[in-house]
């Protein structure tokens, strides 16, 4: 019997994030396996940008985010590797579902990201999702990126069905047991939905009902 691929699908936060991993051993799309992971060190600001580097010299707080990425970037490899281990080899991770940065890249200083306060708000959480991606991609999987409130709909036009399907689905069918299972739990399980079945759908056929 082939293994079951599978996709880890993230809720990022400042500093940590929900991992929902899906799967469709039966042709049903299943959460296999879900956990909270730590993105940066303890000790270090989650979210300089927006607090810690304001009050600071553009040379001192270019320092200091500099040493939050690097101390992301490790985390974040730490924890993707660390899931695709655990999942292996019953399920294969073959790509990761992530929300779509605001903004295509960060920039070089900080000094830019004051010049726009959209960007500046966005900048502290765009940290976590570019470090996920650029991880993700270092360990040979693809990134699914989907824009935050489209999930259900991207999972519904791949598997061919309603939204509403999707989002019954997510909320009660296929919710895995035990708490928490909050709107971000389900957002991110749709997502993962619709990663996997863009991969699989053609030699793997995923149907929400048996």
């Amino acid at each position: 019997m082939k293994p079951t691929p599978c996709v880890i699908s993230l809720a990022d936060h400042a500093g940590w994030a929900h991992v929902i991993c899906v799967a469709a051993p039966d042709h049903v799309p299943a959460v296999v396996e879900r956990r909270r992971v730590t993105l940066i060190d303890a000790g270090l600001p989650t979210l300089p940008y927006h607090h810690e580097s304001l009050a600071m010299r553009v040379d001192e707080a270019n320092a200091l985010i500099a040493r939050v990425r690097r101390s992301i970037a490790a985390c974040t490899s730490r924890a993707l590797r660390g899931v695709v281990t655990n999942l292996a080899p019953a399920y294969p991770v073959v790509a990761m579902a992530i929300r779509e940065p605001p903004f295509p890249e960060l920039p070089d200083t900080v000094a830019v990201a004051r010049q726009s306060y959209p960007l500046q708000c966005a900048a502290d959480g765009m940290m976590y999702q570019l470090a996920l991606c650029d991880a993700a991609r270092g360990l040979g999987l693809e990134v699914d990126l989907c824009r935050r409130g489209e999930e259900h709909a991207r999972a519904a036009r791949r598997l061919r069905v309603h939204p509403d399907d999707v989002e019954a689905f997510v909320r009660d069918t296929g919710r895995p047991s035990g708490p928490p299972w909050t709107e971000e739990h389900r957002r991110a399980y749709a997502a993962g939905i619709a990663a996997l079945a863009a991969r699989t759908q053609r030699h793997r056929k995923i149907r929400l009902r048996p």
